[in-house]
């Protein structure tokens, strides 16, 4: 039985709005809160007198932890409620949010990140499988449409906030000042989120596949952040190297031998939902290199721009994806999401090539040019990979399949950070760093290449991607 054929529980045009408006506000915050470090991270190094390679932390590790523990969060939605998982984790996230803008110092600011982004990862895992479960197929794609926008809203708002704090407040408020919506937002879910029967109920966790994903997320992690510093032949890459593949050998093999697994093996069997959590990871990871290496360009290369002129600049991206979401998500409910996607990725794959060959030639309007062409991109590849996605997912995965999709997201968000920030962090300031900005791009330019790539192979496939093992 697939998403298509689970008859939508009866919920009024009012609790549907109101659900609607809760998933939104935490989707907004969940973005405005890496918006907000990005660009305050060179801030952060200043003020602690702290290594970049232990500042960068505060936004990798939070966006690790997400990673994670999302097919977790996943499972336990499938298990206990997805409303459940996703309520308490914005009451987690609030609480989190509150006590590490009081942190003393900056190793228990990255502890007290953790419990933040344990929050988040419930409510991220969920969102996806509520949309899914309450609103009729029909309307999804416009409903992921809107939630792409209040993600964008949170990625456009959250640089313009931390280049004004960073510049004129103490940096605790870049903690704060998102409180008051959390809690409006908790305060809505617990009204207006409905509660539904579970479709299926997993009999145990896979706490040892759990504790295996997680080691190998955080291995890969480690070894993007300080390859380029420690030399990717290095004795200490060619460890962190030897215990991922490892790790990733053991996680397999593992996971093929459980009833309930911790990853869905069976249902990613399908080619459809395989390729598009594939382009989901890709299309994030391309987006979050910019956003985190743009920052130090404009505030170290040439002209070194003020953290607020470079927080509106910054804005360009979220702004082209807010316009294009919502539109991208109702052209894929009326015409199908593969030759949206393509021509996101096309869009996304151009800016890259303009960064290659002409970074520094650049102006700032030139700049923000590309940053508009891949936010949307972007917006053009979000929501319809989503709708594409959940359409050819098993009711009874709904939830493990709605945590898969946010853990691709994040992955590629916290490998996009990774990989401009692991960088940057073996370079040293002038030439090498303008060489090491234009490295990450062109890497970035192959991942493009190759999603569009693999998208053009799903689509020659036709109706073969929507067989079930």
């Amino acid at each position: 039985m697939r998403i298509s054929d689970i008859s939508e529980q009866a919920v009024t045009r009012k609790q549907r709005m109101g659900m609607m408006a809760a998933i939104c506000m935490g989707a907004f915050i969940s973005h405005f809160t890496a918006g907000i470090v990005n660009v305050s991270l060179p801030q952060f190094v200043t003020y602690f007198q702290a290594d970049l390679g232990l500042v960068l932390w505060i936004t990798t590790g939070y966006l690790l932890v997400i990673t994670a523990l999302l097919p977790v969060m996943g499972k336990l939605g499938d298990r206990y409620g997805f409303q459940l998982i996703h309520n308490l984790g914005y009451v987690v996230f609030t609480v989190g949010s509150i006590l590490v803008a009081f942190a003393p110092n900056l190793p228990a600011l990255l502890l007290l990140r953790v419990l933040q982004a344990i929050g988040a990862a419930m409510f991220q895992a969920t969102n996806i499988a509520l949309i899914t479960v309450h609103l009729p197929k029909e309307k999804r794609g416009q409903a992921l449409g809107i939630v792409s926008t209040a993600v964008a809203l949170g990625g456009m708002s959250g640089p313009i906030a931390g280049g004004l704090i960073a510049e004129w407040l103490n940096w605790r408020w870049l903690f704060l000042i998102h409180v008051p919506v959390a809690i409006a937002a908790t305060l809505m879910a617990y009204r207006y989120i409905p509660v539904r029967n579970l479709i299926s109920k997993s009999k145990k966790l896979d706490t040892v596949g759990a504790v295996l994903f997680a080691g190998w997320i955080s291995l890969v992690i480690i070894e993007i952040t300080n390859g380029s510093k420690w030399g990717w032949l290095s004795a200490q890459s060619l460890t962190i190297l030897s215990g991922v593949a490892i790790v990733a050998v053991l996680l397999f093999f593992w996971e093929r031998r459980q009833l309930v697994p911790f990853l869905p093996l069976n249902v990613l069997r399908v080619p459809a939902i395989a390729s598009g959590l594939l382009i989901s990871c890709a299309s994030f990871m391309l987006a979050n290199t910019i956003l985190v290496i743009i920052p130090f360009y404009l505030s170290e290369m040439g002209p070194a721009f003020t953290p607020s002129i470079t927080g509106y600049a910054m804005t360009a991206y979220p702004i082209a994806l807010a316009f294009m979401g919502p539109l991208a998500g109702q052209l894929s409910d009326r015409y199908g999401s593969r030759r949206l996607m393509q021509l996101g990725l096309s869009s996304m794959g151009i800016g890259f090539i303009v960064l290659v060959l002409f970074l520094e030639q650049l102006q700032m309007g030139g700049i923000v040019a590309v940053l508009a062409m891949i936010g949307m991109g972007m917006g053009l590849v979000a929501s319809p990979n989503n709708s594409f996605i959940m359409r050819h997912t098993p009711a009874e995965h709904v939830g493990s399949i709605g945590g898969m999709i946010a853990l691709t997201r994040n992955a590629g968000m916290v490998f996009g950070s990774a990989l401009g920030l692991g960088v940057m962090n073996g370079t040293v300031t002038g030439d090498g760093e303008l060489v090491a900005f234009k490295t990450a791009f062109q890497i970035n330019l192959f991942i493009c290449f190759s999603a569009m790539a693999l998208l053009a192979v799903l689509s020659r496939r036709g109706d073969s991607v929507t067989q079930f093992p």
